[in-house]
């Protein structure tokens, strides 16, 4: 069953509420649930996303007994493609991807006429710099929410962005080191917003699957984590959710269906579930036809064209860069099957970046520290 993204209720709709909470209007819906939340005063907003720990994972892997499942509060969208490289830049900007056009893991770029693997910034299966400076910042850069919050709060609230990958000075590089951190920052007596980000559980289910025996006790570690975390926290909301959800998957390879890989400009790009396809003009008649007929069962093939019709990247001004990263079609992961150009690289077990419920559907926990 396809399962289309809900801008209105979604990881979105998240941080629309907390920048509605420190008070400035990002234009999108906000979630009346965590509105309520909000309704009351903290010292501090902690935000904590576990890549990949989707609705049917948690499920599968928490008792209704565990300390997340207690706390528990619905099932939110995530975005379009749903995919780490499009899902965080919509988190940490508070834009739909229309706006800030980050898309996946792979994007084409019109000045080098060439893939690039954004968050490497290297050129598409290479380890080759694409240039010294970020390329993905310099032409798709945006404002993020910890300058949104820090400005609008006239520099009252102090936000702060702890994972290995962070910028500032408060990177680090386990699940250990994260909650040692968050703890010194929230026993000051200063009004923090605490933005944390860890890769599991979505590292381990790539390599092992999502039904692996590893993947459970990562996602059971994550519930001891915040538990223990949440117990040694005052005067906090804590709100806990995914970027997205991943699906066991077989590989299919371009290099095996000859006639289409020939339709096409460049290699794909965006990611093996959500594949943007530049098509040779000599071909563009017949391509969705022969796609289509090999591909249909498992893949949503739409244009440009309709994939803006339908809202999939949501509402807004659309970005600009859109019409460049975006190509003639897009194909959409329904099934399990992932499609990629050829057979080299490591094998993935689990993938995201489709329309299946499983990849769409995450979770939204929220922890009144006050209440516990």
């Amino acid at each position: 069953m396809i399962k289309y993204p809900d801008y209105d209720n979604s990881i979105l709709s998240v941080i629309s509420s907390i920048l509605k909470y420190y008070g400035y209007d990002n234009g999108h819906k906000s979630l009346k649930v965590l509105d309520e939340k909000l309704k009351n005063k903290y010292n501090n907003i902690v935000l904590m996303i576990f890549d990949g720990m989707g609705v049917t994972s948690v499920r599968k892997h928490l008792r209704d007994t565990d300390f997340l499942m207690q706390h528990y509060v619905g099932t939110i969208s995530s975005v379009c493609p749903s995919t780490t490289g499009c899902a965080i830049p919509t988190i940490e900007s508070g834009k739909t991807p229309i706006e800030h056009s980050w898309l996946g893991w792979d994007m084409y770029f019109r000045e080098y006429d060439a893939n690039i693997t954004v968050f490497k910034n290297t050129y598409q299966d290479s380890n080759e710099k694409v240039e010294e400076y970020s390329v993905a910042q310099k032409y798709m850069g945006y404002k993020n929410i910890f300058d949104i919050i820090r400005e609008t709060t006239e520099g009252v609230v102090t936000p702060h962005d702890i994972s290995k990958y962070s910028d500032t000075n408060e990177f680090v590089f386990s699940c250990e080191e994260m909650l040692r951190k968050v703890h010194s920052i929230a026993k000051n007596d200063v009004e923090d917003f605490i933005y944390t980000y860890v890769e599991e559980p979505d590292s381990v289910m790539h390599a092992l699957g999502v039904e692996h025996e590893y993947v459970k006790e990562n996602i059971r570690y994550i519930n001891s984590l915040v538990c223990e975390l949440a117990g040694v926290l005052d005067d906090s909301l804590i709100i806990v959710m995914a970027d997205h959800g991943l699906i066991d998957t077989t590989t299919l390879y371009l290099e095996d269906y000859p006639k289409i890989q020939e339709m096409l400009v460049r290699r794909p790009s965006i990611e093996s579930r959500a594949v943007n396809l530049y098509v040779k003009d000599e071909y563009k008649k017949v391509f969705a036809k022969e796609f289509n007929k090999v591909f249909g069962k498992d893949f949503l093939l739409l244009t440009k064209e309709q994939i803006l019709d339908k809202k999939l990247f949501g509402n807004g001004q659309k970005n600009p860069r859109i019409d460049d990263v975006v190509g003639d079609y897009m194909a959409f992961g329904i099934s399990d099957k992932a499609l990629e150009w050829e057979k080299v690289g490591f094998l993935l077990e689990a993938r995201h970046a489709g329309l299946t419920k499983e990849e769409m559907e995450v979770p939204l926990f929220i922890i009144d520290t006050n209440k516990l």
